[in-house]
């Protein structure tokens, strides 16, 4: 067949090798060639910063009295220890708003009235017992009476001198969203802190 036309015939040998190469790189180039993706390095991010907490406004003393005892969180949020300070005062002496806020609490608390002031976002004011508090929902300003110093809040210290009344203690706490600070590095108007009497060489009051 293929000697009627010898002008269509094959040789076969090195041409024929030479085509076979030829149309497989052809066919080569005609598909794109797969390159893997290049696989990026994970990044560390560093953990979100804590929000600062809001701050507290300067608080000024809500009556003229010394600081009879201290702010003491040693045992955690819910054991024993003090969650604010304790003022001296006298029973019906008049108490006074430490900053502005607005009343959110006016109500007794184990047998006693007590009275908490919202004075910046998240921060709580609270002040008792109290006799006869400001009710709920009243916004109060700087140095607005908020009640007068009830009993009931131990120890009370001697009366002051000349008023003729029984001792008591005001307690004053704040919190900032919901954990108690001491209230005594907000005050603006620091009282100066008792001296205790001193002692004989023999360990006995001095006379």
């Amino acid at each position: 067949m293929l000697a009627a036309y010898p002008k269509f015939a094959v040789r076969r040998g090195r041409g024929w090798s030479l085509f076979l190469l030829a149309s497989l790189m052809a066919i080569g180039t005609s598909f794109p060639v797969a390159v893997p993706a290049a696989v990026p390095e994970p990044s560390v991010r560093p953990p979100p910063a804590a929000p600062d907490p809001p701050p507290v406004p300067p608080l000024w003393m809500p009556l003229a009295g010394a600081v009879v005892r201290g702010f003491d969180t040693r045992a955690g949020p819910f054991g024993p220890g003090h969650r604010g300070i304790d003022i001296a005062a006298s029973v019906g002496e008049l108490v006074r708003s430490p900053t502005a806020g607005r009343v959110v609490f006016a109500g007794r608390v184990a047998g006693t009235n007590w009275v908490s002031l919202l004075v910046a976002p998240g921060v709580l004011v609270t002040l008792g017992p109290l006799l006869d508090p400001v009710t709920t929902a009243d916004r109060v300003r700087l140095r607005t009476p908020v009640g007068r110093v009830g009993p009931g809040h131990a120890p009370p210290p001697v009366g002051r001198a000349g008023s003729g009344r029984e001792g008591a203690t005001l307690h004053l706490s704040v919190r900032v969203d919901g954990v108690y600070v001491d209230p005594f590095a907000y005050l603006v108007d620091r009282p100066r802190p008792r001296l205790a009497p001193l002692l004989a060489p023999g360990g006995l009051p001095g006379g």
